[in-house]
């Protein structure tokens, strides 16, 4: 018998070929199909996001916010930068959650225990050169996105001039014991639009930051002209988004009028929304005492509130939009704890970082935070106990000592 060996040989090659392009193509195939199920993988959000993005929905309409900041609205927005800047590769432990004009990106960790906000850029991706932005995503949409951390450095004539200034308001506020009360008793309702911060007495003037001065560019905004935060409108309260509650201290003979005025509009355009201090804590002692039924807040609302006032109709949206509560109202109370004052009590050995966390807390200098770590005790924050555990837990890391006091 006689082989043709270039036939056969040829015929191997041919062999080898088909089998060599089969295996690529398999390979090629696998490849493409993990790919796709790669990039089809669900990022799991953390719960604090949700719970952010819910109220930034409702707060903002727009896709652009103060002028350069992206938020990423959808899971479907993440995703997109998720992989086209490839953090997968580069920083697979993180989440990129908004970004700016200038290559900037905020990302925040996928491990739900963490909450803060970091700062990173598309082009630098990488963990250990990532820098704070802020402790939780709600308080940085409070501060209003910032992408840096660069601070006005006060001289010392300046830090003097607001200490002057603080002394002055105390003085004018103490004057009248209804606003005095009203700040000594605060009532915090989460969740609403309403107040949740309130100023301290002591430290009135600093509150006034972002209304009535901008302690970042260290100039005066208050002005007598329309549309401006008028120099006697004192801003007693806020809510999640910074938008204040005032009087207007020319007004004390009706009982201080409550005002309110939604922030970053453009210009300011006051609503009334109480008659006087004491009638605004009534309603607001009314709502805290029904704050997780449903039916019943919507009942007081019906019978009490003029749904017409552009802030207590949105509140009443905002309850409507709630989901009902499953747990007993009273029970899902009491869970939250008592309301209470959180205290410093010492300092402890870290003097310094205390100190810092009081200056940025309070919108302090750096004097008036160390006048401020001599007291014997600091009044902290004010608030339901479960709320305050972030608080107490920050400070008591710092090696402070702590200490709660209920509300009378």
């Amino acid at each position: 018998m006689i082989f043709n060996k270039d036939k056969i040989s040829n015929e191997f090659s041919f062999c080898i070929l088909v089998v060599k392009n089969e295996s690529q193509s398999i390979i090629d195939n696998n490849f493409t199909n993990f790919k796709v199920l790669f990039h089809s993988m669900e990022i799991n959000l953390p719960d604090h996001w949700s719970d952010f993005i819910k109220i930034f929905t409702k707060k903002h309409k727009e896709d652009i916010v103060y002028d350069v900041v992206r938020v990423f609205r959808t899971k479907e927005e993440i995703r997109e930068r998720y992989d086209t800047h490839e953090f997968e590769e580069f920083l697979p432990e993180y989440i990129p959650v908004a970004d700016d004009s200038a290559g900037q990106v905020a990302v925040i960790s996928k491990n739900n225990k963490d909450t803060k906000v970091y700062l990173s850029s598309y082009g630098v991706l990488q963990k250990e050169l990532l820098e704070v932005l802020d402790r939780d995503l709600m308080h940085w949409m409070q501060r209003k996105f910032p992408f840096d951390k660069v601070q006005h450095v006060l001289s010392d004539a300046d830090i003097e001039k607001r200490e002057k200034e603080n002394s002055l308001l105390v003085q004018k506020v103490s004057l009248f014991p209804v606003i005095t009360e009203f700040l000594k008793d605060p009532v915090c309702i989460e969740g609403l639009a309403l107040p949740e911060n309130y100023a301290s007495v002591e430290h009135i003037y600093y509150f006034q930051d972002g209304y009535q001065y901008n302690s970042v560019e260290n100039k005066v905004l208050a002005r007598d002209v329309p549309g401006e935060f008028k120099p006697s409108w004192i801003v007693l309260a806020s809510n999640y988004f910074a938008d204040p509650f005032f009087i207007d201290l020319n007004e004390a003979k009706d009982g201080f009028p409550v005002y309110f005025a939604w922030h970053g509009q453009g210009n300011w355009k006051p609503v009334k929304v109480a008659e006087n201090l004491t009638e605004f804590q009534n309603v607001l002692l009314q709502i805290q005492s029904v704050r997780f039924d449903k039916a019943g807040l919507i009942d007081y609302f019906d019978e009490n509130i003029d749904l017409e006032n552009p802030l207590w109709e949105e509140v009443y949206a905002s309850i409507e939009e709630e989901e009902e509560c499953v747990s007993n109202s009273i029970e899902a109370y009491e869970a939250m704890g008592s309301e209470v004052n959180l205290y410093i009590t010492d300092i402890g050995p870290n003097k310094m970082k205390v100190i810092a966390l009081l200056k940025r807390e309070f919108g302090l200098s750096g004097s008036e935070a160390l006048e401020l770590s001599k007291k014997s005790k600091i009044l902290f924050r004010t608030g339901y106990t479960q709320w305050l555990e972030y608080d107490r837990k920050q400070l008591e890391d710092l090696g402070a000592k702590v200490g709660f006091e209920a509300l009378s």
